[in-house]
C-alpha cells in the first residue's frame, strides 16, 4: 500500500487501519507522523520492521520510532549522486558504507564521492554537503563505518483550523513547481493557517503569469489535502538567499512564534 503525502491525514488513518501493515518504508518525517498517531492511540499496528530512507534519521527520532513500533529500525543512506551509500541497522554499529559501490573520502570535514557504478554520468571526487567521520571496519566486515552522519532535511508545513484539526504538507508535495520565468521559490509559513510563497522571477513582464500559475497549482494541492481553509499568496523578491548558517536554500521556512505570539 502506498500512502501519498498529498493525501489528507484522516485518510491515512483509515488506510492504515484497514491495511494493517507489518513493514513500513519511507521518509523519517512521514514515518514519524504515523508513529505519533500510534502514540496517541489513533492507530494500532503490529510492525516487524521499519526502513527509513531519503532523509537524515537522528538518534532521537530513531529512539522515538523504536519506542512506538517496538521493532528494528533500518536506516538506508543515499543521495541523488548515489542512491546506495550505506545502511545503519543500529546506533551501536554506526553507518556501514557500501565501499564496493562507492569511494567515500573525508578531508577536513568535507565528504567526497566517487561512484563506481554510474557510467552514464561519472562523478570523480564529487563534493557532497553531508558530513561524516569515518571509523575502522568492524572485525569480520570489509565495510567502512561512519560515526557521525549529517545530511539534508526539510521541515513540514503544519496547519490547524479553528476547530483544532491539524494536517500537513510535505516538501515533496510543493517542490515540483515548473513555471516559465520562475527562477526560484520558497515557502514561508506566517500563521497556523497561512503561508506566503516567495518567488524570484526572470523578468518583470513574467510576474503576472507566474503568480497566476503558482496560485492555481497551490490551490489544487491544498484542495487535495482538504486544506482549503489555509490562506496563501505570492510575494516576489529580488533574490532568495541561502541560510547563512548552512549555506543552503531551504524550500520551507516553518512557522515559529515569538514571546509576543508573532511569526518570525
Amino acid at each position: 500500500m502506498y500512502l501519498d503525502i498529498k493525501t489528507p491525514l484522516d485518510d491515512w488513518i483509515d488506510s492504515v487501519r484497514k491495511f494493517q501493515p507489518n513493514i513500513i518504508i519511507g521518509y523519517p518525517s512521514a514515518i514519524k507522523i504515523l508513529a505519533e498517531l500510534v502514540e496517541k492511540g489513533k492507530v494500532q499496528v503490529q510492525i516487524k520492521r521499519v526502513i527509513s530512507c531519503g532523509e537524515p534519521l537522528s538518534s532521537g527520532l530513531r529512539k522515538f520510532l523504536e519506542k512506538n513500533f517496538h521493532c528494528p529500525i533500518i536506516n538506508i543512506y543515499g543521495a541523488s549522486e548515489s542512491l546506495a551509500l550505506g545502511v545503519e541497522t543500529g546506533m551501536e554499529d554506526g553507518m556501514l558504507l557500501f565501499d564496493d559501490l562507492n569511494i567515500i573520502e573525508v578531508e577536513n570535514g568535507a565528504m567526497y564521492l566517487t561512484s563506481l557504478y554510474n557510467f552514464a554520468q561519472p562523478l570523480i571526487r564529487y563534493r557532497i554537503s553531508d558530513h561524516l567521520v569515518l571509523k575502522e571496519p568492524m572485525v569480520g566486515s570489509p565495510f567502512t563505518r561512519a560515526e557521525i552522519l549529517l545530511g539534508r532535511n526539510e521541515d513540514l508545513l503544519w496547519f490547524e483550523d479553528g476547530a483544532g484539526h491539524r494536517d500537513f504538507l510535505h516538501p515533496l508535495a510543493v517542490e515540483g513547481f515548473c513555471v516559465e520565468g520562475l527562477l526560484d521559490y520558497q515557502f514561508r509559513q506566517s500563521a497556523p493557517d497561512a503561508f506566503e510563497m516567495l518567488a524570484e522571477a526572470a523578468s518583470e513582464e513574467k510576474k503576472p503569469t507566474i503568480e497566476a500559475e503558482m496560485l492555481r497549482q497551490m490551490k489544487g494541492i491544498l484542495q487535495e489535502k482538504n486544506l482549503s481553509y489555509v490562506q496563501f499568496y505570492v510575494r516576489f523578491v529580488d533574490e532568495i538567499l541561502p541560510n547563512p548558517a548552512t549555506g543552503k536554500k531551504p524550500l520551507i521556512v516553518p512557522y515559529e512564534k515569538t514571546e509576543m505570539g508573532e511569526a518570525v
